[in-house]
């Protein structure tokens, strides 16, 4: 038979093997449970459903509205759906190179003999017309490694995307606490405004009959201005914030001006049925999926590397029309096929190979160190917003307490200070401390629903990504 060689290096290639390591996902070492832990404000479980649209746990309507709007018009996602694309579109074309290449192929050749002392019969006419096809046969290896490396960073970019969507979620809920805790803060500052401007018109009434003297309407008028001088502040924070919004939604500024214009509560959710255990919170976090799709990729390409010391063999035919005469190209006779086997071994690159093994083993060594560093660095980011959010919890309660107590106190003080028992300063000091109690508890009913945002992002809460898919396919 006369193909017979040809058809044995086919069988000893789907028999081929692949060289290099193979994969093995590494086991990270985590803790049974969190450092931080709290039984009476959280309990654990390993059920990830409650980070799926956890926002909606805090019933806010104009948030969930804003959520809607990013999710559907946000820039950083859409950029990180266009890396999905270009990660396909790489696996493809790794994928394309198992495949034979077959390529119409035309030409018009000219040989004539240049030196004159060469015996006759050198000149000649050659035209072509047909199918060129050729196939590298991955008997090693190195394509395959090459694929599993492209389907490595596709799953990294749809981890990516993953990663995009809880970074926005947590990004645009934390801008909207903040916009509607500035809110609070102007609200509470001008409402104590206007009670000291009642108080330093009553101040200066009192010192025009003799009843008080000089100093405390100094000292009113000095309390007034000082508050009306946060006033100015509060409103820039709120433009800026405002502005911050409407870029993560992917709006032009003053889009939100009037949605968000009518006052409205900070946002609060209770902590409860919240975490998960460690191991299942490095499961469930993007960036340790990334880090591990890019540690698989480097195993896979270091593969690839290796398989660059064995020999390379390919198979090349034609299929078409050949003649020497134009004129006879499209006759019976012109037709023509041919056949070849190729092996090429790589004997002196004076340490080529060599040098791209050691870079590919160096990338995996980078690779494996970077997911370890990834690894302790959720760790740490975990602890850190979860001690955060339990400590600031308790915070907001004394401060609860506390503020309900300095409204009595400031009763009480306007009270004996009409039955002459105390004098007018120590209203003043009353209604300071209550203002300052105020701002305080807005400031950290802000922080308590910020830590859990935070919590809620180290645990790798975030949309559902079924759900982000139906939208934008409801919006196009």
């Amino acid at each position: 038979m006369p193909h017979k060689p040809a058809w044995i290096i086919i069988l000893i290639a789907a028999g081929g093997c692949t060289v290099g390591p193979d994969y093995r996902e590494p086991t990270a070492d985590v803790p049974v449970s969190w450092q931080a832990e709290s039984s009476n404000l959280a309990i654990t479980t390993s059920d990830p459903k409650p980070l799926q649209n956890w926002w909606l746990r805090f019933n806010d309507v104009p948030l969930n509205a804003l959520m809607a709007k990013a999710l559907a018009g946000n820039l950083d996602l859409k950029i990180a759906l266009t890396r999905i694309d270009q990660a396909r579109a790489e696996r493809r074309g790794t994928q394309a190179e198992l495949f034979p290449t077959v390529n119409i192929k035309a030409g018009a050749q000219r040989q004539d003999n240049p030196l004159p002392a060469l015996a006759p019969g050198l000149r000649y006419n050659m035209f072509e017309l047909g199918f060129d096809a050729l196939w590298e046969i991955d008997l090693f290896g190195r394509q395959q490694r090459r694929l599993e490396a492209a389907l490595a960073e596709l799953d990294g970019a749809n981890a990516a995307y993953r990663q995009a969507l809880v970074t926005l979620s947590a990004e645009l809920a934390r801008g909207y606490v903040e916009y509607r805790s500035t809110q609070n803060q102007l609200r509470i500052t001008t409402s104590n405004l206007q009670t000291q401007q009642a108080t330093l018109s009553l101040t200066e009434k009192l010192f025009n009959e003799g009843v008080v003297a000089r100093h405390e309407v100094v000292r009113a008028r000095a309390l007034t201005e000082t508050t009306m001088a946060q006033i100015p502040a509060l409103q820039a924070k709120l433009t800026g914030l405002l502005r911050q919004l409407e870029l993560l939604i992917g709006a032009h500024p003053g889009t939100l001006a009037l949605e968000l214009s009518q006052l409205g509560s900070v946002p609060q959710a209770a902590g409860i049925d919240l975490l998960t255990s460690p191991a299942a919170t490095l499961r469930n976090r993007p960036d340790l999926q990334i880090a591990e799709r890019k540690l698989a990729a480097a195993t896979a390409l270091k593969g690839a590397a290796v398989a660059e010391l064995f020999p390379k063999i390919s198979l090349s035919a034609f299929l078409g029309l050949r003649s020497t005469d134009l004129e006879s190209l499209f006759k019976s006779a012109a037709f023509s096929y041919g056949t070849a086997a190729n092996l090429l071994q790589p004997l002196l690159n004076f340490g080529r190979v060599r040098a791209g093994i050691d870079l590919a083993d160096a990338r995996q060594q980078e690779a494996f160190l970077t997911y370890e560093k990834t690894v302790l660095e959720a760790l740490r980011e975990t602890e850190t917003v979860l001690s955060r959010y339990l400590n600031e919890e308790q915070r907001r309660q004394l401060l609860a307490s506390s503020t309900l107590d300095l409204r009595e106190s400031l009763r009480l003080s306007q009270l004996r200070y009409q039955e002459g028992v105390i004098s007018f300063l120590d209203v003043l000091d009353s209604q300071r401390s209550l203002y300052a109690a105020e701002i305080e508890l807005a400031r950290s009913e802000a922080d308590t629903s910020t830590h859990l945002i935070a919590v809620y992002k180290a645990l790798g809460g975030g949309p559902d990504i079924s759900t982000v898919q139906s939208q934008l396919s409801e919006d196009q």
